[in-house]
Order: C-alpha cells, then structure tokens, then sequence
C-alpha cells in the first residue's frame, strides 16, 4: 500500500488560520464550562446590620430638620426631626417602620 503525501502548494496565511481555531476553542470551551457560585462575603450587608439587636432601634427628636432617608431615595422632599439611635439616620414617622422590617 502506497502512502501517498500531499502538500499544498498555496500557503494559507497564518491569521487566517489562527481566527477559525480560536473561534471554535473558544465556543467548545463556553460549552464545557462549569460555573462556580461565589460566595458571600464575611461582612454583613447593611440591611442585615440595620436589623441587629431590634429592640436597640430607637426614635430620638433632634434639634435640626434633616431630609428624610427613605423619601429623600424616592425624590420626595421630606424633612424630620427624628432619627434612630442605632442606624443613626433620619426618618420621617411613615418610613421609620418599613425601613427596620
């Protein structure tokens, strides 16, 4: 049996070859990937540190008018006098509830 070796007599440029192999590794390798979830981080987030010893939460009158946190993140002007000894942030009597729960 003959073994017959072919050579080609045109050259193929090398981009030309290199693109068409990394396209197709790239697209068997998103394929074949196995995501890892990350974990969470060792801090507490800020809402769960807002809910840290509940009973702490208290409303105390101050001396100024400050805008309201929770009403000032959904553009409405409101300002208050009170704000919560343990998150120390102002809010008004409607929000001081929603923003601990």
């Amino acid at each position: 049996m003959d073994c017959v070796l072919r050579t080609q007599t045109s050259k193929t440029p090398l981009l030309d070859f290199v693109v068409p192999l990394a396209e197709a590794l790239i697209a068997s390798g998103k394929l074949n990937a196995q995501y890892q979830r990350r974990r969470g981080t060792i801090y507490p987030t800020k809402t769960s540190r807002s809910l840290l010893n509940v009973g702490d939460h208290l409303p105390v009158a101050t001396k100024t008018r400050l805008r309201c946190h929770i009403c000032a993140q959904q553009k409405k002007e409101s300002h208050t006098k009170i704000m919560c000894t343990m998150c120390n942030v102002p809010l008004c009597f409607d929000c001081f509830k929603p923003y601990h729960s």
